[in-house]
């Protein structure tokens, strides 16, 4: 029924296609990418989600990012691969001849100043627990700094990734709260305005260091609903937008106008069962039967038309600290009542309710929507609960979500950036946690061997797959739809640098 009405949107959707605008010359007009949300703020390192850092790495650029498949870490505003003399040792050199958009020169003082805003409690960063290893940071000279640690930390040369920076001077004169109104960064891009709930507007910076961007005006613009934002792209009014459905996918490509561009990314999405209250959470056997009562292969392939990789465990194929030795929960709903009954409950009496987001990622809203069905053929009633994102995101934090909430998480190439963050009770977006598998990700976190820290993590997985945190779901496929007259492709990291995209030659 569900799958029938979104096939007859997509099909009215097509034709709009008939009565979009005259297209004009595309140098004319800004290049309009259509996101699920705005950002959170426009600060540099202040809040972790994806949403928002995409937006701002055009604005501020950063230190390192992923190119290429398999990703491998490469510098921008740094000069080289961070060097470690020792364990405790890094050194940073940076690029040379680098400004800020208000022509204040961009080095290492301006990277030391950003560290010590994030680190700054007042500041409330998402960043600053991610951090807390830093002891002391030297100016060596204008373009390289020292970072000591306190104990060995190999997770920072994954962290330097996507680490945008602050114009100093820029920040101490304004003060924070105007820096986040007015932000000046050393990207690609300069500030133009922010409309709330509708638009954030950028210019090209003529002065970036990679020779200016190809296209002069960009727009990022906030459509929730993804049957919206697929109908923006159709009327030539978005060049990129994020989520296509994948029942639209050959619609889309046979529109004349767009094509679907796909790549396999490395964000998971996950149903977390919340362990913090009291409940029959607290019971491992309830939660791994939820995992024996769902039917993710058949949701991944009715509703994502195989358009997403099923994951085992905490971790997706992608990730270079994945155990290879997981294999996923059976789907065997007789399994589930017969564990929920040895843990004291009838499961036709269990009640929870689980909070989704919508549009944020790929038929969020659907798949929540699909779980809680497969969860009441056992008897076991759901109330879906769906949020905005902002709202999601915040209820999360404060933990006060029901007991159970689905979010996605990358990019996630490595174990630490995941687990830790994730399983981890004081951590921000964590729903779960045992003081076992605290302390023995707290054990991983500074061995620095290779093979002793693979050993570690597919360690902790292992326990995390008895545990069943989360009733783990898939490795998400981003499927962009892009107008053919943009020059542009997606990448497992799920970067959207606008300095990479230019007009098509026609």
């Amino acid at each position: 029924m569900r799958g029938t009405a979104l096939a007859l949107l997509i099909a009215l959707l097509l034709g709009m296609v008939g009565n979009a605008p005259a297209p004009t010359a595309a140098q004319d007009r800004p290049l309009v990418v259509a996101l699920g949300a705005e950002p959170r703020s426009l600060m540099a390192m202040r809040i972790v989600d994806w949403t928002t850092n995409v937006q701002q790495m055009n604005i501020y650029d950063r230190l390192y990012y992923w190119d290429g498949f398999p990703p491998r870490i490469k510098p921008s505003l740094a000069a080289e691969l961070p060097q470690t003399p020792d364990d405790l040792t890094w050194i940073i050199k940076l690029r040379p001849g680098v400004k800020f958009h208000n022509g204040e020169p961009f080095g290492a003082e301006a990277v030391k100043f950003t560290f010590e805003w994030l680190l700054d409690p007042r500041n409330e960063s998402h960043y600053r627990p991610r951090f807390a290893f830093i002891e002391s940071m030297e100016v060596l000279d204008p373009l390289t700094l020292k970072i000591r640690t306190k104990e060995p930390a190999p997770i920072l040369r994954y962290w330097l990734v996507d680490f945008t920076v602050m114009a100093p001077g820029y920040v101490r004169s304004v003060g924070s709260v105007e820096a986040s109104r007015n932000p000046i960064g050393a990207g690609p891009y300069k500030f133009v305005r922010w409309d709330r709930d509708e638009r954030l507007v950028l210019e090209a910076n003529p002065g970036y260091w990679n020779k200016p961007p190809a296209i002069k005006r960009v727009e990022f613009r906030f459509i929730p609903d993804f049957s919206a934002r697929l109908a923006s792209l159709l009327a030539g009014e978005s060049d990129i937008v994020k989520d296509v459905p994948p029942v639209a996918v050959e619609q889309v490509n046979r529109s004349g106008l767009a094509e679907v561009r796909g790549v396999a990314s490395s964000r998971i999405n996950y149903l977390a069962l919340v362990n913090f209250k009291p409940g029959p959470l607290q019971d491992r056997r309830v939660r791994q039967a939820l995992n024996y009562a769902v039917n993710v292969d058949e949701i991944v392939t009715n509703l994502f038309k195989g358009r997403a990789t099923r994951i085992p465990g905490a971790l997706s194929s992608i990730n270079e600290n994945v155990n290879p030795n997981l294999k996923p929960y059976p789907f065997d709903p007789e399994r589930a009542v017969q564990l929920i009954k040895e843990a004291g409950y009838d499961p036709t009496k269990l009640e929870f309710t689980l909070d989704s987001p919508s549009g944020r990622y790929p038929l969020d809203k659907e798949a929540s929507e699909a779980i809680a069905s497969y969860l009441g053929r056992i008897g076991i009633r759901v109330r879906i609960v769906v949020n905005e994102w902002g709202t999601h995101l915040d209820k999360i934090i404060n933990r006060r979500t029901g007991e159970m909430f689905y979010l996605g998480w990358g990019p996630a190439l490595e174990a630490q950036g995941t687990i830790a963050e994730l399983f981890r009770p004081e951590r921000t977006y964590s729903g779960f946690g045992t003081s076992n598998l605290t302390l023995e990700i707290n054990k991983a976190i500074p061995i620095v061997d290779l093979k002793k820290r693979q050993a570690a993590w597919h360690r902790i997985q292992v326990m995390l797959y008895t545990e069943a945190p989360w009733v783990f779901l898939w490795q998400q496929h981003d499927l962009y739809g892009v107008n053919k007259r943009v020059t542009w492709g997606p990448h497992p990291a799920e970067k959207i640098f606008l300095h990479d995209a230019s007009w098509a030659k026609r």
